[in-house]
């Protein structure tokens, strides 16, 4: 008996990583861009850790989006519980309305890149949602395309919120800090969306405060690739990396954990205004 149920338990972790081997990894990769090309509308909540000065900052939002044209609301959880965002793409001076949920006690107009916005975040609200992630990802995937069976390990399937998932992890084998100088014009946000890279940790790794701390010619660090390393639970039915672990040159830089995720759901157009039942702007 013992020895049938130790050849049963061999013969189930054998299939098991052939499963995982068997995955291609270049096919996978595809059908997480054609997900993503394909979202008109999502709501999740996000939960996130950010590396800020060294501590690693908790957050937490429920998102409406809607990709074209950008439409986004959101509710906070942590850290500022009751606030509100609305932001419209090409609406309100290219500001946000925000509800601040604490003094001064009434509706903000706030600039989504701005030092109030901005301030403990990585990203702007304009980078919710995966298309953003889509194109960082994407760029890094065309930059090693060629060495994707080397640099992508499939771990096994986990089940995240309810879903099957892929446990992927990319290597970058080649992760660098580099030297990059400044051109006329760029800022650091600007670079950081050249080089698709994310920009508060160009700040942190050059000791900057602001995005408009450079100057042309002027010699910065920047690394060759996003992250060194980022582990994925990719979604089997939609291809979504549904949670992100990301590690730099210092070791855990941030995580990213989509949840009660809706792929295109239908949005009443009044859920993108101020007025909306419910909102508190």
């Amino acid at each position: 008996m013992t020895r049938l149920l130790t050849a049963l338990l061999t013969v189930l972790l054998f299939a098991s990583n052939v499963s995982a081997q068997e995955i291609d990894k270049h096919e996978m990769f595809r059908k997480m861009m054609a997900t993503i090309d394909g979202i008109k509308t999502l709501s999740f909540k996000l939960d996130k850790t950010e590396r800020i000065k060294g501590k690693m900052m908790p957050g937490s939002q429920d998102v409406k989006l809607n990709v074209s044209p950008f439409k986004v609301y959101l509710k906070v959880h942590v850290p500022n519980q009751g606030a509100e965002v609305l932001y419209i793409e090409g609406q309100n001076k290219g500001n946000a309305k925000v509800n601040p949920n604490a003094f001064p006690y009434m509706t903000l107009n706030l600039d989504p890149n701005g030092d109030i916005l901005r301030k403990d975040q990585h990203h702007s609200v304009k980078e919710l949602g995966f298309k953003y992630t889509g194109d960082l990802l994407n760029f890094v995937y065309n930059k090693y395309k060629s060495k994707m069976n080397d640099y992508v390990t499939i771990n096994g399937d986990v089940t995240y919120d309810g879903r099957k998932c892929l446990n992927v992890t990319l290597m970058n084998k080649e992760y660098a800090i580099e030297n990059y100088t400044v051109l006329a014009g760029e800022d650091i946000m600007k670079i950081a969306r050249k080089l698709r890279l994310d920009e508060y940790g160009l700040l942190e790794l050059n000791n900057i405060k602001g995005f408009d701390d450079v100057k042309a010619g002027q010699v910065i660090k920047v690394p060759n690739s996003l992250c060194k390393q980022i582990e994925m639970y990719i979604d089997k039915e939609t291809y979504l990396p549904l949670y992100q672990k990301l590690f730099d040159e210092k070791g855990l830089m941030a995580t990213y954990a989509y949840s009660n995720l809706k792929l295109n759901p239908t949005f009443k157009p009044e859920e993108f205004t101020e007025d909306y039942s419910g909102y508190k702007f």
